[in-house]
């Protein structure tokens, strides 16, 4: 009975053995799924699990020592959420375009299940479960260690780039903003300029009417007269006369307050204030 049952426990091993020998051998590609581009590693959204509690030396994960059986449910508990962790990461980068990540992603399951078998092996007392056990779960938490350190390091990068970005956008509007600024000084000093030019022409020509005003004036004190216009016509009248014109060059003097002929215009000072 007793050796029935150390035969069990043999196939047991030899099975989990090739059992682990085969996860060794596939679960390279965890590793060989880092090997991506660095686009690959600027992949924005990409948040990586977090680390199993309990993580301890990458040489001997949990602090266990290697052919020693898991520490029970917490051990093959940390091992598990480290696979649910790459399986989460390789799921990111194969929805991003990871090829590799993509081919690895269907073996996840198997690895599941290995631990699983190994770790129950390895409390019925079976050393090689152990040892199989240790080796599955040790490539697993490294594969998940380098992956997420990847993750996070895509991920400030594609951060810093963010901020570079919003940084660069916010001085060109700054730049642009302040040019605007200047622009509308510019127009307004320019209107104020011109308006004040305005200004001056303006009272000069009304400095020279004046002028011409008063000198007009003074020569008509000079003939007794007052210079008129009307009817594209100028003449001088005796003062206290006002001048008529018919518009074809003709002029009257008719003493103020009398009316002038049917039909003639009357005409008027060209001298007077405004």
């Amino acid at each position: 009975m007793k050796s029935g049952t150390m035969d069990k426990k043999l196939l047991l091993g030899i099975s989990l053995g090739g059992a682990a020998l085969m996860s060794v051998l596939t679960l390279a590609a965890l590793a060989d799924a880092e090997e991506f581009s660095a686009d690959d590693a600027d992949m924005a959204s990409m948040q990586p699990g977090a680390m199993p509690a309990g993580y301890g030396d990458p040489d001997r994960p949990n602090g266990q020592q290697a052919g020693a059986p898991p520490s029970g449910a917490r051990s093959q508990g940390d091992a598990q959420q480290a696979l649910a962790g790459l399986t989460q990461i390789r799921q990111q980068q194969c929805q991003s375009g990871n090829q590799l990540a993509c081919q690895v992603l269907p073996q996840m399951p198997g690895y599941q299940q290995q631990l699983t078998q190994m770790d129950q092996g390895c409390r019925s007392g079976d050393s090689q479960a152990c040892n199989a056990y240790d080796s599955l779960a040790q490539q697993i938490f490294t594969a998940y260690s380098e992956s997420a350190a990847v993750m996070q390091a895509g991920e400030a990068s594609m951060a810093q780039m963010d901020a570079w970005r919003a940084q660069m956008n916010q001085n060109a509007a700054n730049r642009m903003a302040n040019l605007r600024a200047q622009g509308a000084a510019g127009q307004a000093a320019h209107n104020a300029r011109q308006e004040s030019y305005a200004a001056m022409n303006r009272n000069w020509e009304a400095g020279q009417a004046s002028i011409d005003r008063g000198h007009g004036r003074f020569i008509d004190s000079i003939y007794e007269g007052t210079t008129m216009d009307g009817g594209g016509v100028q003449t001088r009248v005796p003062h206290g006369s006002t001048g008529y014109t018919d518009g074809y060059g003709n002029v009257v003097a008719v003493p103020e307050g009398n009316a002038g002929p049917d039909g003639w215009q009357a005409m008027n000072p060209t001298y007077a204030a405004p």
